[in-house]
């Protein structure tokens, strides 16, 4: 599948969506320098094209109870990655699964309890489905940043 070919404006609404995806088409509109319209038919496009892939809230799952947040280091027959990442997906609980392209400690699972007896559930039902847990690490903490499509165009232009 050929990448989508984003201009200006598409880049400039993609970094403004990851900023706050609760902006509304006319505070797109107006930061970018468009209308209405155009942000509505643009958001469609990439939606479309599978770019924009959903839309998402951001939550605290501590401020929920769910203080324990670990993050299971596993092993699976690489035959079965994909299928055993979907199938531990469905796992209550179950956050996040991120495969590896490696032979060994190919799975990486992210997971949220309010207490250890249900992180030590979680970890059962991953053995019974034949995923093997290799390292289990409480997280304290992430940070992450957006992706600033214009700033990066910037940086390409540099080099």
């Amino acid at each position: 599948m050929d990448p989508y070919q984003l201009d200006d404006v598409d880049e400039r609404l993609l970094s403004l969506l990851q900023e706050n995806g609760r902006y509304t088409a006319t505070d797109l509109a107006e930061r970018i320098g468009v209308s209405d319209n155009t942000v509505h038919n643009r958001m469609r496009r990439l939606e479309e094209a599978g770019v924009i892939t959903g839309y998402t809230a951001t939550i605290d799952h501590k401020r929920t109870e769910l203080s324990l947040y670990f993050l299971f280091t596993c092993t699976v027959r690489i035959s079965r990655r994909s299928e055993m990442a979907n199938e531990a997906l469905a796992i209550p609980r179950v956050l996040e699964v991120t495969e590896l392209m490696t032979g060994e400690r190919n799975l990486l699972i992210k997971v949220v309890g309010a207490k250890d007896v249900e992180i030590s559930r979680t970890a059962e039902r991953l053995d019974e489905l034949g995923i093997e847990v290799n390292d289990e690490d409480l997280i304290r903490a992430e940070h992450a940043v957006s992706l600033d499509y214009v700033r990066l165009r910037g940086l390409d232009s540099e080099e």
